[in-house]
């Protein structure tokens, strides 16, 4: 347990953090640092290493406050236990890329209303679609909440900061030609790769989860495909890195998406025929212990359609074709939503259902004229 003046505590995550002094301002108020650990003894091990450091002159701190950048990392230290790796390497990703550039001569005390209204509307008119400059307003928000909570900064005035709404980007479909030109391609040439395309298109599965699939994962007796992970290439936050990013094996995106699809019968043989004697920890894209990461599928996708004679379109498509034909043949939608992992059935109708021109044809079409 700690010492009285220790300066260590236990926080609610679990983790336990130790405070000391890295600096202080001109009017000599300390400025604390903070290192973490899973324990007591961990974290006790760190201060004691800091202050066995050679002595060098104290860190004074200008008018502007604690730099913008000190906040930031420390932020995403904070946070490390309650976000997944990927979401952490997208965080420094954009902190880096945008926040740490735009605020570096910056202190706390420079957070303000105006600079962060400024600074998010700077990202907009650089030409950054708006999703992307939502994305880094929230981080950005979050990050002054830690510092107020730290007293980096005070009284920080919430109102009217300019959060740009997302806008929702239509994605198309693969019309119905185009369709079954693929789909007939990729059946008369069966081998990993198609039989990858050939899976996203008849069970709707991400690319991540495609990547990361081995025979282990289907249930031929039930006709089952089991989702349990997703394989994604992501920023490497590893300070020691020797790569600026890594591949890792994690669980799927939210609690939804992991789940049971059934394969067709007309597939699933083809499926088995393709296994043969190859051992279950094999995986489906390559046959092989060896992963084919998300990169590399696109690149083997873009040309088996250029193969099958049908224009480019974003492997994406093929989830969102999946979708919209189920829709077409009478699928339950709560049974889509289920099927596609997703929380909610009104995000699966607003993002991932589209009428296209032959849909739309059909459903005229059923009219009948009255006498």
């Amino acid at each position: 347990m700690p010492r009285r003046g220790e300066n260590i505590r236990k926080r609610k995550d679990g983790r336990w953090e130790g405070r000391y002094i890295a600096g202080r301002t001109p009017d000599g108020k300390a400025i604390y640092k903070s290192v973490y650990g899973n324990s007591y003894a961990e974290v006790k091990e760190k201060l004691k290493h800091i202050n066995q450091q050679p002595p060098k002159a104290e860190v004074i701190f200008s008018l502007q406050g604690v730099p913008v950048e000190m906040i930031c990392m420390e932020w995403l230290e904070d946070v490390r236990v309650k976000i997944k790796e990927s979401t952490r390497g997208n965080y420094l990703g954009h902190i880096e890329a945008h926040i740490v550039p735009y605020f570096k001569k910056m202190g706390s005390n420079q957070l303000t209303h105006e600079t962060a209204n400024t600074f998010i509307r700077a990202k907009i008119d650089s030409g950054l679609s708006k999703k992307t400059v939502y994305d880094i307003a929230l981080i950005l928000l979050q990050i002054i909440e830690f510092a107020e909570r730290k007293k980096y900064i005070s009284n920080f005035d919430y109102n009217d900061i300019f959060i740009p709404k997302a806008s929702k980007t239509q994605v198309s479909v693969l019309s119905v030609l185009d369709d079954n030109k693929l789909v007939s391609y990729c059946f008369s040439h069966i081998d990993h790769s198609t039989a990858g395309i050939l899976l996203a298109r008849y069970t709707g599965i991400r690319l991540g989860e495609l990547c990361a699939l081995t025979w282990r994962d289907i249930d031929f007796e039930a006709g089952l495909l089991h989702i349990r992970k997703t394989l994604q290439r992501i920023k490497d936050t590893d300070l020691n890195a020797t790569s600026k990013t890594k591949i890792i094996i994690d669980t799927p995106k939210s609690a939804c998406s992991i789940r049971s699809i059934p394969i067709p019968d007309f597939f699933l043989s083809e499926l088995k025929k393709l296994k043969g004697n190859q051992d279950l920890d094999c995986y489906v894209l390559s046959g092989t212990r060896k992963y084919v990461e998300p990169r590399l599928f696109q690149k083997r996708y873009t040309k088996l359609l250029i193969l099958a004679c049908v224009a480019y379109a974003n492997i994406h498509v093929l989830r969102h074709t999946f979708a919209t034909r189920a829709i077409a043949l009478g699928f339950d939608i709560k049974a889509l939503s289920e099927i596609l992992g997703h929380a909610s059935v009104k995000f699966t109708l607003e993002c991932y259902v589209h009428s296209s021109d032959e849909l739309k044809k059909m459903y005229i079409e059923r009219q009948t004229i009255c006498h």
